[in-house]
């Protein structure tokens, strides 16, 4: 009888020894996935985005309709594998006032260790635009702000937001001698 007793013992201590083993991995486990995180985090690189030029598509003064305007973005993935912008988040400011902001949803492939071009299309109502421009119109000097960032899905490391912004200044008597005005 008494090998029959050491038997559930024996059982019941392998049993207990398995689960201090599952508990140790399990453990070990979640301590190494955050660094794990930090770990492709500093390897991946943000791509850079810089605003290349924001074009105008008619003259404010002349048009009733909505403004079209684009904003051009080049885009460096520095890193090399593919990434996927999934969202370009914006606002425009001209003079002190904000014009509009909001978000565009479009899935653009960046290639491996290349430069993208990212356009992104708003459109602005003629009237606040020219109720900015009549607030400083004698300034001769009428500031701008594009301000905004993309989002990019990296692999491991999830969305990772790549801010962009071109801030200058333009003279408003050049929206009435061009049909197209550029922010360059």
């Amino acid at each position: 009888m008494g090998s029959n007793k050491a038997f559930p013992e024996s059982r019941a201590s392998e049993i207990l020894i398995a689960k201090r083993f599952v508990l140790i991995f399990l453990s070990a486990l979640l301590l190494f996935l955050p660094s794990c995180r930090a770990l492709v985090r500093e390897v991946f690189k943000t791509p850079k985005v810089r605003v290349v030029s924001v074009k105008l598509s008619d003259n404010p003064f002349l048009t009733k309709d909505a403004l079209d305007l684009v904003i051009h973005l080049e885009v460096l993935n520095p890193n090399s594998y593919a990434l996927s912008v999934s969202q370009a988040v914006y606002s425009v400011t001209i003079g002190k006032r904000e014009l509009i902001s909001g978000e565009k949803n479009e899935q653009v492939r960046l290639e491996p260790s290349q430069e993208t071009t990212v356009m992104v299309p708003i459109t602005l109502n003629p009237g606040s635009f020219r109720a900015a421009l009549n607030e400083i119109i004698e300034a001769r000097a009428v500031p701008y702000e594009f301000n905004g960032s993309l989002e990019v899905d990296a692999p491991l490391v999830g969305i990772v937001r790549a801010p962009f912004s071109k801030t200058g200044v333009f003279d408003p008597l050049d929206l009435i001698r061009k049909k197209v005005l550029q922010f360059n």
